[in-house]
């Protein structure tokens, strides 16, 4: 007769072993299916995705984390940042754990039929939660409910918002230039141009798109009680996701003191939350001006309208939610971008050149028509080396690394001359930067930040076109001269840094491998190369696309052509050009989106 302690050992012990065999056998069922694919694969321990990023984040900042160990590699395995995992594994793979099989895509053709169809690769449950901290908004959700949230935003992001978009970066990147220190009569120094940016960023969208112009230093009105500004509470509220996720409010409310990490989370969230309600309800108090709608406007009326197709109006959570995803990824993916851009500026003086030569065309052609000031509709499309450097910079810093998909139902793909069947219930990641640094889409070249690959000639022709034949491993071929910059051909070993590589004097030639992405014979109607489906995603691409893509674009135009219209920017006094593609190579740790570990001071120069 068994004892109550011996029945309680046996339960335990089964207990135990259902516990660990339920995983096993689930990897057993998912290797069989991977192994039915016919695509190559890796068994991972646990899923790519929010789980492992959390896990690292975490183990990283307790120290438990040195790149090169194997604790490293294993968090990793499942996530390449840039191409390296595709050149052991081949540019579409599956990742196999007991949750599942996730395909990880690096290849532009897949990438571009998976982004494209959207009822058969949509976003995968839960997606995007950690996003979704003040409610669903246009980023995080899918079906009827994305097309509701698309239907009431996507209209603002319009020409007349792009002009005031224009205005206020301009007026905004005046404010920062003057907040800088003074270093002698002819110079100016930027210690904190990551910050600078940041707040420039969120001024910006706020004046242009919220209703709210502010100065450099001014707030919008707040609906609560805090000690921390605008800005401030944006920084904390970044620096403070995971916490803000992964605790229950409640639990941050009453057990959060006021200098724990807890703590400084429900001060930024209930701040900027406060600031959000605060513009929302100055808005409500405005009168109606017709033709004039801003962001917080048409959430308004969404909110006091049901919506014919999805029969219900937008609810207060979603309002604040679609506010709070705008402002955060509209001001923080820009403000990157353009620090990225100023930081190769300072390193590729001869890039530089090409862009001061044209900014001083721009202005130059303005004065004629009596103007002292650029106007957006006259002078936007003109900025060809300023959209190449920003294309350049998204391309080599990509904004997003991984774009999240799941098949619903088996599905067949076409990859490499085959054929592939996708079980149902895959979860599909298109690596962006994968694609970005991938040899057979941009060159051997393609993790060299070279914003002479975007430039055409002569409105038709690419500044560099590839052989006919399709070997680029055989066959090199002349970059010519286009009067601009180059930059060099660099090995093309796995350091990052190499995408820093000081260039050679202006107008020189180098040899290139050819580039499939780039023998596309259309171009922009400022005469940009159009990259081929697939090939970049900084914004991804498809029906879920960045709805603010013109918005970055004429923000970023406007702010580099304002603040080198009299300057050039160069690494301030006692930074190495070593020491700054150091820094450039790594990552702010637990951020979203990517950003240099430390500042790296700049130098403007009056020229």
């Amino acid at each position: 007769m068994f004892s109550p302690i011996l029945c309680i050992l046996w339960a335990s012990i089964v207990y135990g072993l259902v516990r660990v065999g339920r995983p096993l056998v689930a990897l057993y069922g998912h290797l069989q299916a991977a192994r039915r694919t016919g695509l190559p694969f890796k068994v991972i321990p646990f899923p790519p995705g929010l789980f492992s990023f959390f896990l690292f984040q975490i183990l990283k900042k307790l120290g438990m984390l040195e790149p090169g160990t194997k604790l490293h590699k294993l968090l990793t395995m499942g996530r390449p940042d840039g191409y390296e995992l595709h050149e052991e594994m081949g540019d579409v793979f599956l990742t196999v754990s007991p949750m599942g099989l996730t395909m990880i895509v690096a290849d532009p053709k897949v990438a571009s039929t998976v982004n494209g169809k959207r009822a058969v690769y949509p976003k995968p449950p839960n997606t995007g939660a950690i996003i979704a901290i003040y409610g669903k908004n246009v980023i995080n959700t899918d079906g009827d409910i994305w097309r509701f949230h698309r239907r009431v935003t996507g209209p603002v992001f319009s020409e007349r918002i792009h002009g005031d978009v224009w205005r206020e970066g301009m007026r905004q990147a005046k404010f920062m230039m003057q907040s800088w220190t003074p270093t002698s009569p002819t110079s100016l120094r930027a210690n904190s141009i990551g910050d600078d940016l940041f707040r420039l960023g969120l001024n910006v969208i706020t004046g242009s798109a919220y209703g709210t112009p502010l100065t450099w230093s001014s707030n919008p009105p707040c609906a609560v009680k805090t000690s921390l500004s605008y800005r401030e509470s944006m920084e904390q509220l970044n620096a403070h996701l995971m916490p803000i996720f992964l605790t229950p409010h409640w639990a941050l409310r009453f057990f959060g003191r006021k200098d724990s990490t807890w703590g400084r989370a429900w001060e930024a969230y209930t701040a900027f939350g406060g600031y959000m309600k605060g513009m929302l309800d100055q808005e409500k108090e405005k009168p109606a001006s017709p033709g004039e709608e801003n962001l917080i406007s048409v959430l308004l009326r969404a909110q006091a309208e049901s919506d014919d197709k999805l029969g219900r109006p937008m609810s207060e959570s979603e309002v604040m939610g679609n506010m709070f995803i705008m402002l955060f990824a509209g001001h923080e993916t820009t403000a990157n971008t353009l620090h990225y851009a100023l930081l190769c500026l300072a390193l590729h003086q001869d890039v530089q050149d090409a862009l001061l030569n044209e900014i001083d065309s721009i202005y130059e052609r303005a004065l004629k028509e009596g103007r002292t000031e650029l106007d957006y509709e006259k002078d936007f499309s003109r900025a060809r080396w300023a959209f190449a450097i920003m294309y350049e910079t998204t391309r080599v810093y990509a904004p997003t690394g991984m774009t999240n998909k799941w098949t619903n139902s088996d599905q067949q793909i076409s990859f490499d001359g085959q054929s592939f069947v996708i079980p149902q219930g895959t979860r599909i990641s298109v690596n962006g930067c994968g694609i970005h640094f991938n040899p057979k889409v941009w060159g051997n070249d393609a993790r060299s930040w070279s914003p002479a690959r975007w430039m055409i000639a002569d409105g038709e022709t690419p500044a560099f076109t590839p052989p006919p034949s399709p070997s680029h491993e055989k066959q090199a071929w002349i970059q010519t001269s286009l009067s601009s910059p180059q930059t060099t051909t660099f090995n093309n070993d796995k350091h990052s840094s190499d995408l820093l590589e000081a260039p050679p004097t202006p107008h020189s030639t180098s040899h290139r491998p050819p580039s499939p992405a780039l023998s596309v014979s259309s171009a922009t109607s400022q005469g940009i190369l159009k990259p081929a489906p697939g090939t970049f995603l900084p914004f991804s691409e498809g029906s879920r696309a960045c709805s603010g893509k013109k918005f970055a674009t004429v923000e970023f135009v406007v702010v580099v052509s304002t603040l080198l219209r009299r300057h050039r920017v160069k690494l301030a006094d006692g930074c190495t050009a070593e020491w700054a593609k150091k820094v450039m190579s790594g990552r702010k740790p637990g951020g979203i989106t990517l950003q240099p570990p430390e500042d790296i001071p700049l130098q403007f120069t009056t020229r």
